[in-house]
């Protein structure tokens, strides 16, 4: 229905997303070498629990912030609420090196898990652009916001290069060090408090004022007699219609492996680049975030197909999630160090060292770093943002026209709990056997999710047409009752 979504309100979401998203994403490459400043026993199991502790954060938020959005019909206050958890995670990261050896890991759990508390504002915003978009206009809304958002992700990393000229040990500013690593926690404070201004001055954040022309309920279909001819049958009769639970669980499902894929580069990706190709602390962090450069600029190229052009009137929700999915199944396919490749890595640095004893190393082949960075600019680039623009438009659309505040912050709960145990199952696969195990289970969850999409695919359809569907059985039904009548 053209002419009936509020995109002047979208244009204003996607803006807060595409900066709330940037400021909670800078750390991602650089916090591997940050911690190993602050106490070179932090392991690779360490980070995985820290990545873990931001997904309980966000886990424990997101289902509070959605309920309270739809209780008082507004989201700016839980909005607000989630910006001062992020600026209190932000400024406690800025300060992590003044803290002792003994309290760092307590700073850190809970810098990390106000941060990830501080992005449970993601359902709220969802169910506002639900709110101000309708029929095919929500697929475009919700990849204009969920895009920005993931844009902001995406390039949120590669602002570390910005920094990197300051390196790792900076300049000491009385109670904490101004360096590479502490420098974008100082932007992000920076970022939290325009956002908190910007949504108070330009953002509409009513979930209650119908800014939409009347649409019918989610939850029932009315035919009436001057609507079918010959319905004799029945003056008024009701399709009950609710939206298919099988499709909203397989939505929020592939949403999860979606995060887990994510997960374990958060949280093994320096590690494993500076194994699989003897880089330095310094060498991963420079290729990771040139690497990430080009994510980001195809995620932009994806974001301005989606939020710009007709693309979502061209291919459906549902072709394009097969099709991301399918290359997130390629990208782990061809990256994984299969046991039939010859060589070995050099694995000096990582075997009894009192750090870090991965013995498997001894054993692992190597990969083309130039195949493994090429194949994840592409896959991360393009696939990843197909499929959380075109997921989260089909989530939207299978729930129907009514509130989604609460089922909007399910979802992200849902999807947080990948958060949680996907850095602790990532790191700790990793620490025992190596990235050949963490791969595998990669391959395995996303196999088995190609399946369940392929064999469920009639069902993972927007709630209007089955709603359609429905009507048409129904005036079919009646037609033939009138007709055996007369």
């Amino acid at each position: 229905m053209e002419g009936t979504t509020n995109w002047k309100n979208v244009h204003a979401i996607s803006i807060f997303t595409f900066v709330d998203s940037l400021q909670f994403s800078f750390y991602m490459w650089s916090f591997w070498p940050y911690i190993q400043q602050i106490d070179s026993t932090m392991g690779a199991t360490f980070v995985g629990i820290i990545m873990a502790i931001s997904g309980v954060g966000e886990a424990v938020s997101s289902p509070i912030f959605g309920y309270w959005c739809a209780t008082v019909g507004r989201i700016t206050p839980a909005v607000q609420t989630s910006i001062v958890f992020s600026s209190v995670g932000n400024l406690l990261y800025l300060f992590l090196g003044s803290f002792s050896r003994s309290i760092a890991p307590i700073a850190i759990i809970l810098s990390r898990f106000l941060s990830g508390a501080g992005s449970g504002n993601r359902g709220c915003f969802r169910a506002l652009v639900a709110h101000n978009s309708q029929g095919v206009d929500r697929a475009k809304a919700l990849a204009s916001s969920g895009g920005a958002a993931l844009v902001g992700l995406t390039i949120g990393p590669a602002i570390q290069l910005i920094f990197n000229w300051m390196g790792p040990d900076g300049v000491s500013f009385g109670p904490f060090t101004l360096s590479q690593y502490t420098a974008p926690a100082l932007l992000a404070l920076f970022i939290n408090l325009s956002t908190a201004i910007y949504i108070h001055y330009f953002l509409d954040d009513s979930l209650v004022d119908n800014h939409l022309t009347p649409t019918l309920s989610s939850t029932a279909y009315i035919v009436r007699e001057d609507e079918l001819e010959h319905s004799e049958c029945s003056r008024t009769t009701s399709i009950p219609l609710r939206m298919d639970v099988v499709a909203v669980i397989i939505c929020m499902a592939t949403r999860s492996i979606r995060m887990l894929a994510t997960s374990n580069v958060e949280s093994i990706g320096a590690p494993f680049t500076e194994i699989m190709f003897n880089f330095t602390h310094a060498e991963a962090l420079e290729w990771n975030s040139y690497d990430q450069t080009i994510v980001g600029v195809l995620t932009i190229a994806v974001f301005l197909l989606y939020a710009f052009t007709n693309y979502t009137r061209w291919v459906s929700e549902r072709s394009n999630c097969i099709i991301a999915i399918i290359g997130l199944f390629f990208f782990y396919s061809l990256t994984m160090p299969w046991p039939f490749l010859s060589g070995n890595v050099d694995c000096t640095r990582f075997i009894g060292n009192g750090t870090h004893n991965w013995e498997w190393c001894e054993t692992l082949p190597p990969l083309n770093q130039w195949l493994y960075y090429s194949t994840y600019a592409v896959i991360y680039g393009i696939c990843l943002p197909m499929l959380n623009n075109s997921l989260q438009a089909l989530y939207s659309r299978v729930l129907g026209d009514g509130p989604q505040g609460t089922m909007q912050g399910v979802n992200q709960a849902v999807g947080s709990i990948a958060r949680i145990f996907g850095p602790l199952l990532m790191s700790w696969t990793f620490s025992q056997w190596g990235p050949q195990a963490t791969w595998a289970l990669n391959i395995g969850l996303i196999g088995i999710t190609i399946g369940v999409w392929i064999i469920a695919c009639k069902r993972l359809v927007p709630l209007e047409l089955r709603r359609n569907n429905s009507l048409v059985s129904k005036a079919c039904s009646l037609s033939s009752c009138s007709t055996t009548m007369s």
